[in-house]
């Protein structure tokens, strides 16, 4: 018991929501400003129209009375008794272009997003516990969930597989070395093959099937077999697999290898647009997460080598298959990261939905004004749906739970509880059970009876998530100490 002191001190001193208010504070401050930024230009079908759009700003909470007059006093008590949704308005700058002409600019009421209690943009935050019971609320309340509809929607955190990070695996065909590229809302399968007798083939999102990597590493500008060598390492076993690579790889140069791909993608048209549609595909749909420009394909090309030596070296026992249950191959989806999610369809929506009024509006020739072609209730309607069914993108069901308040910890369950995506009705004996690097992080006892058991996790009271941080800052750091970037 002589470190009973310490354990009090940590819980007296920490939110057990801390983490989930975190994340969303970083979807509001970070991640809005950058889904903005992917759609800055909103080009409709008729071609002399364009609108700019930028710098989005979420107010504090605020409600909007049957008079139609908005209130900024607006509280989460408030909310629960009159059932209604704590959230806040969003504004967006809208320039709208006739011909490079600037016909209307305006601040821009574009939809409602809900808030999270005591994060930066909530009345609750900062508030001493006098204030806090003034405003009808418990001071021990640890904060982190949503108000809809007056309803108290804890979002349930999702385990997935770490993206950008390659995983090696036997497959019934031989070995195969897979990344999960992310690159904003894009998620693409990169897959490269190794077969027994040696042969290598590549899959990624729009690929032709069977495609054999070497044609692909031409395409990207590995032109001859000693740069293809100079991507390997030196050693005889991946040197004899190189060897017989080249020797099956009929095409000569990098426009056949493009033209390969190009009869695939594009079947049945000219040569010239074959070649662009290829690159188009080459560029957009392989590895994103390293660049989407003619710039990466050389790095493209190098990380492809890497994944295809990693294949090799397990075909011939020189290294152990990836452990997908291993936690460290695994990412935690906080509030934040499936309210990004969410806002980033919502938006996609409002988007369509502005061309499509653009388009309406001018083929019945009426009058072109930022303020009819929007519709708030796009961004609103779509958020509101997912937090109160708990349906989210990518088919993921039972996201949001109604917080159960029957005693004090229920709360603290509701928000540690860890949603595995797997299928339920499956035996998946393996990610059911506890896994060694469970230990000190996930509660190997509160999981569920039933099918969900073992699916459905509780992170330990004293586990922490960390948020997610920017790779610039380090990349300044080593390159400041010394290190050295190769030359592709």
């Amino acid at each position: 018991m002589k470190n009973w002191e310490l354990v009090e001190a940590y819980f007296h001193n920490k939110n057990f929501a801390q983490m989930e208010i975190d994340s969303f504070n970083q979807f509001v401050e970070k991640k809005l400003p950058e889904i903005i930024e992917e759609s800055g230009e909103i080009i409709p079908k008729i071609e002399e129209v364009k609108i700019e759009i930028s710098d989005i700003e979420v107010l504090k909470p605020r409600i909007v009375e049957a008079d139609g007059s908005p209130r900024t006093n607006f509280f989460p008590m408030e909310a629960r008794i009159r059932n209604r949704t704590y959230s806040s308005p969003l504004f967006l700058t809208m320039r709208l272009l006739r011909r490079e002409v600037e016909q209307d600019v305006r601040r821009a009421y574009i939809g409602e997003l809900p808030i999270m209690l005591k994060s930066n943009l909530c009345w609750l935050n900062g508030k001493s516990e006098e204030e806090l019971i003034e405003m009808g609320e418990d001071p021990k309340d640890t904060g982190g969930y949503f108000i809809i509809n007056g309803s108290e929607k804890a979002l349930m955190t999702q385990e997935v597989l770490a993206s950008d990070r390659v995983m090696i695996a036997e497959q019934a065909k031989g070995v195969a070395a897979e990344v999960i590229s992310t690159r904003g809302a894009f998620k693409g399968r990169v897959r490269v093959t190794r077969k027994p007798d040696g042969t290598l083939n590549v899959t990624f999102p729009a690929s032709p099937r069977k495609l054999k990597l070497f044609v692909l590493l031409k395409a990207l500008g590995l032109k001859t077999l000693r740069e293809i060598k100079d991507a390997f390492p030196l050693e005889k076993e991946i040197e004899n697999d190189i060897l017989v690579n080249w020797e099956n790889c009929m095409v000569k140069n990098e426009e056949e290898a493009l033209d390969k791909i190009g009869k695939f993608v594009a079947p049945g048209q000219v040569i010239d647009y074959r070649l662009k549609r290829a690159q188009e595909v080459i560029d957009a749909f392989l590895l994103p997460h390293i660049g989407q420009k003619k710039d990466d394909r050389l790095a493209k090309a190098y990380y492809l080598a890497m994944m295809a030596t990693k294949a090799i070296e397990r075909g011939c026992g020189m290294r152990g298959e990836d452990d997908k249950d291993h936690y460290a191959n695994k990412r935690l989806e906080l509030s934040g990261k499936l309210m990004e999610h969410l806002f980033r369809y919502s938006f996609k929506y409002f988007i369509k939905d502005l061309r499509f009024q653009i388009d309406r509006t001018v083929t019945r020739r009426r009058k072109l004004n930022i303020s009819t072609i929007v519709r708030p209730g796009a961004v609103s309607e779509r958020i509101r749906f997912a937090m109160s069914t708990g349906n989210w993108i990518g088919r993921a069901t039972g996201v949001s739970k109604f917080m159960d308040r029957v005693n004090f910890l229920s709360p603290l369950t509701d928000l540690r509880k860890v949603k595995s995506p797997l299928n339920k009705n499956r035996e998946l004996y393996e990610a059911r059970d506890v896994h060694g690097t469970h230990w000190g992080r996930l509660d190997p006892i509160e999981t569920p009876d039933g099918p969900q058991c073992g699916l459905v996790k509780n992170l330990c009271l004293m586990a922490e998530v960390t948020t997610e941080t920017e790779e610039e800052p380090i990349e300044k750091l080593l390159y400041k100490k010394g290190v050295k970037l190769r030359k592709l």
